[in-house]
């Protein structure tokens, strides 16, 4: 009897330490967002969970609770310390980033920059939902098409440190200046990542400029904050409200009226792209000019001046098309 239960015992262990070592031959992706548990994210994980299932791909994504660039440091440097073959992130800060990024491609880690970018730093390839320039000059077409292309412009954003927001602000301005020369953009105010914050600055706006035609949010987090601010004013058809929101976060919005359209793209498929480079990587694959993804709808397109994985032009939804998604 005891010889039996210690075979049976052995065999257990050998089981389990087979179970361990093919867990552990699987490449190991890890993806560290701007912040954890929002919408926009969880799509993301979905897209990149599908991935790496079909790929063989062990995926991890944890964020910062808070758009914070320290804990978003530590859990980049802990994913680095854990021997991870592939780290992708959204950056929050670049400057406080460029080090660990350095170290870690010392160590012969992947990195990859995926939603946000950090174009000064040592990333290898930027897998990017959309051209900063495209995403900016959507947001303002799309504003002057409905309030007329005169008058005053609030913009609300998260941290001054999130590079690929302030060039999207920077398109905003660019657009502005170079098409719609009667566009004033009044304010521009940077929130600690939650839509009260959003919310009082664009009451503010309001406030100091009575005569304001919108405010446009630049994160997912701005977004409710932003049109909830025109429905407490009554400003429903005074004061637009957009941004760059998932069709779930501004859905009641969109069909209140308070914020008419926002700009996205479907971060479920960039997820899967994201992934999907990372195991391309590892197996040796080449970055060209058109990829074929599949499980994708369309070709990445890759930029080798910027070393830009491209996903896409941006998506503009509305009351006709925002039931159609769901993320």
């Amino acid at each position: 009897m005891n010889l039996f239960k210690t075979t049976i015992s052995a065999l257990a262990l050998i089981a389990t330490t087979s179970m361990a070592a093919t867990a552990q031959d699987k490449p190991q992706v890890a993806f560290i967002p701007q912040i954890a548990g929002i919408p926009y994210y969880v799509a993301m994980r979905e897209g990149a969970d599908r991935a790496a299932a079909e790929l063989g791909v062990t995926y991890v994504q944890e964020g910062p609770t808070s758009t914070n660039a320290v804990d978003q440091l530590r859990i980049f440097e802990g994913f680095v310390n854990q021997g991870f073959d592939v780290i992708a992130i959204s950056p929050l800060d670049e400057e406080s980033l460029k080090p660990a990024i350095a170290k870690a491609r010392e160590a012969g880690i992947i990195i990859l920059t995926s939603d946000a970018d950090a174009p000064g730093s040592d990333r290898q390839y930027f897998v990017a939902q959309a051209l900063d320039r495209d995403l900016g000059y959507t947001l303002l077409d799309e504003a002057v098409a409905r309030v007329g292309d005169a008058g005053k412009i609030a913009i609300v954003s998260d941290s001054p440190t999130i590079q690929s927001m302030q060039n999207w602000i920077a398109a905003i301005k660019e657009r502005a200046e170079t098409t719609y020369p009667g566009i004033e953009i009044v304010s521009v105010d940077h929130t600690d990542g939650t839509a009260a914050r959003a919310y009082q600055f664009a009451t503010d706006a309001m406030t100091r400029h009575p005569d304001l035609k919108a405010v446009l949010g630049m994160a997912s987090t701005t977004c409710p904050g932003i049109a909830q601010a025109v429905e407490a004013a009554d400003a429903i058809g005074h004061v637009l409200s957009a941004g760059y929101c998932s069709p779930n976060t501004a859905r009641e919005y969109i069909h209140s009226g308070a914020m008419p359209y926002s700009v996205l793209w479907n971060p479920s498929d960039l997820g899967y792209l994201t992934v999907w480079i990372a195991d391309h990587l590892l197996k040796g694959g080449e970055i060209t000019g058109t990829m074929d993804v599949p499980g994708l709808p369309a070709p990445a397109t890759y930029l080798p001046e910027t070393n830009i994985i491209l996903l896409g032009p941006p998506a503009v939804f509305t009351p006709e098309n925002v039931d159609d998604f769901d993320f």
